[in-house]
């Protein structure tokens, strides 16, 4: 599967630096996503009810926002849990 990686995702990683999730969600992105087959071998993923395509993968208490469109996965964005159904929908 081909990855694409979107300028808000980017900009909300970068703002991330400090945090203690920063390595496990930089490895998810850019290790991880690259390596996969489909998306059943993505850990902690669940689609969003109302959204077709989209679906949102879990990382302590932050979510990583992906459209799937074909064999191309787009990674939209990376925000606190509390702020990402606000932001992501």
């Amino acid at each position: 599967m081909e990855v694409q990686y979107r300028q808000t995702f980017l900009k909300d990683l970068k703002q991330l630096k400090s945090s203690t999730s920063y390595q496990r969600i930089y490895e998810l992105a850019f290790i991880t996503l690259e390596a996969i087959n489909s998306l059943e071998e993505i850990p902690d993923i669940k689609a969003m009810k109302a959204y077709a395509g989209r679906y949102r993968i879990r990382i302590g208490d932050y979510r990583i926002g992906i459209e799937v469109n074909g064999d191309v996965i787009e990674v939209m964005r990376v925000l606190h849990r509390r702020e990402f159904y606000r932001y992501f929908t």
